[in-house]
This record gives C-alpha cells, structure tokens and sequence, in this order.
C-alpha cells in the first residue's frame, strides 16, 4: 500500500471519528444543560419511575390541601396522617375546589386565600382572604356535605370548636407520610442517580415494613406537598412543575 493510500485512509478515519462525535455531542449536551429533559429520557427509557398521571400543569394555578392529623402509634410516638382533601384552582375571581375524594366541585367566592384553618375534627374548613376588598373575607366549607357559607360581616370565626387561627394544611412529608389508617407511608427521598434524573424520588411502602419499598415517581424541582386519597389507594403530590396522582392499586 502507498503513502498516498494510507493518508487518505488516515484521513477517512479520522473524518469519521469527527463525525461520530459531533454526532456525540448533539445527544449530550442538550442532556447536560436541561433537567427537564434528563428526566424525560430518563422515564421514557425506563431508568426512573415515572408512574403518576399529571392532573395540572406548572402553569396552573392550583394548590394541593393536605390535612394532617395525628393519631396513636403503638410502636412510637405519634403518626401523622396526611389526607389529600382538595385541589383548589386559583380562577382569578372565584377559587374552585375539586373534592379528591368524590370528584365533586365547589366554588369559592374568594380570589386568594391567606390561611386554611379547620374544626378540631376537620369536619369544616375555614379559607380567609386577608387582603380581600372591603377588609377580610371568610369562607366555610362543611367536607361531608359540600355545603359553602359565606361568613357574615364581623363574624370571624364559626361558632364550632376549632383552631381557627392556626394554618392546618401541610403535606411536607419527608418519610413518614401515614396513610389514612395507617395502611401505608409514603416517602420523598434524595440521592442515588438525582443528579443525572431529576432531584427527588417518591416511593411508598407497608406500614412497619421499609424494606418493602416501592418507587413510584421521580421528579425535578423543590419536594412535593404530598397527601394520600382518604381510601389510601392513590397519592397526591404538588409542586412548582404539576399536581400528580400516582394510584397503588396494581401495587
């Protein structure tokens, strides 16, 4: 073979490894720089769980009302359970709740609200606008009915037993998210691949039995408000990107 073969031979190879890593370097580079696609990729493909159906999206005015409340557990102290009751839709001049529980919706005739507060049996829930027209505005829901009041002029609390000052919606889990009855936990964890698919993982498990651990979804952004249907068949969870439902029952 003549000098002339093999430059021109050396020269093909080397065109062909330019090439392939031109062709290298367009499929990782979008990778590296977005989160959101990594993570796409990463359900598409199978790597990370992606079981949960998206019910809003990031640009949804909505927010997820968890009710926390805590009960005995013999093995410990105290457990909390975390019940999604609503999606509220921020609407503009009205909020909308849809009812988790029955897929019931309920109007509010509120544009905003500053605080959720609740009968001592979370029975009823009390949604207050602070800052509303013509001074505070409140709004009583009865859960087992549906039923909305609107309360009167001067009127700042109803007349039920209740901590009517005090925030009662949370859903910040970490890994202790009991179900209604104690049927199962829920849990946000950090690490393993979060660096490469997304930041956090939710999985749930038995109650008492951590090692039976099943991952649900992994997802990107801050952690999730996380509650759980009052059956404990479904979870909820919020954050800046979407409202998710992930059901259990194939579980």
């Amino acid at each position: 073979m003549t000098m002339h073969h093999v430059q021109r031979e050396q020269r093909t190879f080397l065109r062909l490894v330019t090439l392939a890593a031109i062709l290298v370097a367009l499929v990782l580079v979008p990778l590296m720089l977005s989160s959101e696609l990594r993570l796409s990729t990463g359900h598409r493909l199978a790597l990370v769980p992606d079981d949960a159906e998206r019910l809003f999206g990031e640009d949804d005015r909505v927010e997820l009302v968890v009710l926390v409340r805590e009960t005995p557990n013999p093995f410990s102290g105290p457990s909390r359970e975390y019940t999604a009751a609503y999606a509220a839709e921020w609407l503009g001049e009205q909020i909308r709740l849809h009812d988790l529980a029955t897929g019931e919706e309920l109007v509010l005739p509120l544009r905003r609200y500053d605080l959720i507060s609740g009968a001592a049996d979370l029975s009823a829930l009390l949604f207050v606008d602070e800052q509303a027209p013509g001074g505070r505005a409140a709004v009583l829901v009865t859960r087992a009915t549906g039923e909305v009041r609107v309360l009167g002029p001067g009127e700042r609390e109803p007349a039920i037993p209740g901590r009517w000052d005090e925030e009662i919606s949370f859903g910040n889990i970490g890994c202790s998210g009991v179900s209604p009855g104690k049927a199962r936990v829920a849990c946000i964890e950090h690490g393993g691949s979060r660096l490469v698919f997304g930041d956090w993982e939710l999985s749930s498990h038995p109650f008492g039995r951590s090692d039976q651990r099943a991952p649900l979804y992994r997802g990107r952004g801050s952690d999730p408000v996380v509650g759980w249907s009052p059956d404990g068949t479904s979870v909820y969870f919020q954050n800046e990107f979407g409202l998710w439902r992930s059901d259990l029952d194939g579980e």
